[in-house]
């Protein structure tokens, strides 16, 4: 389902669109192809363009290239000067020499030789922009590009780098349509992904109360940093498309001036994520077939800040002390970990999936999907799990509730409350036809609005509609 933002649609709805569709040339530009669903849907988007006929093209900030694809990666900022390869040629000699020990200590000292001033930056807490491969991707591309569609622009969370720098968007959105897509409120605040309950982002950041909250800096320059974003939008001509109404009231609130905005809701591939034979999927994975799963999703879960891994443990421990639920396994896909064991619970890790084609299987395997997280927009996992069955017990925070119908496709919970978190997987697990009810509302509700063939659909839409405005520009 595509919506409007009702206070930035700009009369939007006024237009009228072709009555034979172009085919259009399409930039994306993310920080990685590889990875989780925020990353991934880059590159499922990408093919699903090509697939429909259009010319494609997707520069990652990582990953593998492929000219014959056009999956390009953006030229990093050691590449771009001959003092910067130098610096970086000497580093890779004295590696070589101490056979990569000091590695980490090395790094930092070759790299304020090569950067000073960005070193300098680093030092005072601005966020690093400094990549100036990204400036040249007009003049990269095969063909000049009929939109550009600019996903999260930060560095990846459990990675220092970035690799797009964001003072190139004003002149970058005078050349061509710029469409928004983050999966986050990062473009909203001083530094941080996501603010959680911090509310100072309303007002210009400043007094920070958590400088290490991802992506981190050293020092609070939180009201320089908002403000230097701020001004870069006020000089740039941008259109957004939001995969939460969560994330676009707050862009609404911030009073960002957008020349239009739409809601357009994530998707998965709802003919890859369906239900299946559990003990056959568990079975294949090597998964006890008599326990009860409850799974949880997230790459690097153990340390990735906004997952909840520490309710998943305090849960864990309320559910395998109580006399009242069969055993019970809380696997945890994405990391490697030693098992924990609190009575009739464990908690057990599966280790990272390097192969997508087997991520369905996992789901299929599971009982109930638990997604604690104590920050999000619209995940793609709680997506997945609707789509292959199972009922959902999630935190009550961001975009989850427009996925999640309480009592109908799972249950919402406040964040941090544990007990709560227990007592509605405890009632899941005791009742196998509630849980077989709600994962059949999950995926019928999938189906219906979160396909990711809709949300292509809804992209190429929306895409046509602004290029259409923006043509008709002085």
């Amino acid at each position: 389902m595509v919506r409007n933002g009702s206070s930035i649609a700009n009369g939007f709805s006024k237009l009228k669109m072709e009555s034979k569709p172009e085919q259009l040339r399409i930039l994306q530009v993310t920080g990685s192809a590889e990875g989780g669903g925020g990353e991934q849907i880059s590159i499922r988007m990408h093919r699903a363009f090509q697939r429909l006929g259009h010319r494609s093209m997707l520069f990652a900030g990582r990953g593998v290239p492929s000219a014959g694809e056009d999956l390009y990666v953006i030229p990093n900022r050691w590449e771009e000067t001959p003092h910067a390869r130098m610096i970086q040629e000497l580093y890779r000699k004295l590696l070589s020499i101490t056979r990569g020990r000091g590695q980490s200590r090395l790094f930092p000292i070759f790299e304020a030789l090569a950067f000073p001033q960005v070193t300098w930056d680093l030092w005072r807490g601005h966020e690093d922009y400094t990549q100036p491969g990204s400036r040249r991707l007009l003049s990269l591309v095969p063909e000049q590009p009929d939109v550009v569609l600019l996903h999260n622009l930060h560095a990846r969370w459990n990675r220092r780098e970035g690799f797009f720098d964001l003072g190139f968007v004003p002149q970058l959105s005078q050349s061509v349509p710029v469409i928004l897509f983050p999966q986050d409120p990062w473009l909203l605040t001083g530094h941080c992904g996501h603010p959680i309950n911090c509310p100072r982002w309303r007002i210009g950041c400043g007094q920070c109360p958590d400088l290490v909250i991802y992506p981190s800096i050293r020092r609070d320059a939180t009201a320089w940093n908002l403000r230097r974003k701020r001004a870069i939008y006020a000089h740039s001509r941008l259109y957004l498309a939001s995969p939460s109404r969560w994330l676009l009231e707050m862009f609404t609130e911030a009073r960002i001036p957008l020349a239009g905005a739409r809601l357009i809701d994530n998707g998965v591939d709802t003919a890859l994520f369906r239900p299946g034979d559990r003990r056959a999927a568990r079975i294949a994975l090597g998964l006890d077939p008599d326990r009860r799963i409850i799974m949880i999703s997230g790459n690097y879960l153990r340390i990735n800040p906004w997952k909840g891994y520490t309710w998943v443990l305090e849960t864990a421990e309320r559910i395998g002390w109580s006399r009242n639920f069969p055993p019970t396994d809380f696997l945890c896909v994405g990391d490697e970990g030693e098992t924990f064991v609190y009575g009739k619970a464990r908690v057990v890790f599966a280790g990272h999936v390097k192969d997508p084609a087997r991520m369905p299987l996992y789901y299929q395997a599971a009982d109930i999907y638990f997604h604690p997280s104590r920050a999000d927009t619209a995940p793609f996992s709680v997506l997945e799990a609707m789509a292959s069955g199972l009922p959902v017990v999630a935190t009550n925070i961001g975009g989850i509730p427009e996925q999640v119908e309480d009592g109908n496709s799972g249950f919402l919970v406040p964040p941090g409350d544990t007990l709560a978190m227990a007592e509605r997987l405890g009632k899941l697990i005791s009742d196998p036809s509630a849980c077989g009810e709600m994962g059949d509302y999950g995926r019928s509700r999938t189906l219906e609005q979160f396909d990711f063939e809709r949300q292509v659909g809804n992209f190429l839409d929306w895409m046509r509609l602004v290029i259409s405005v923006y043509r008709t520009l002085p």
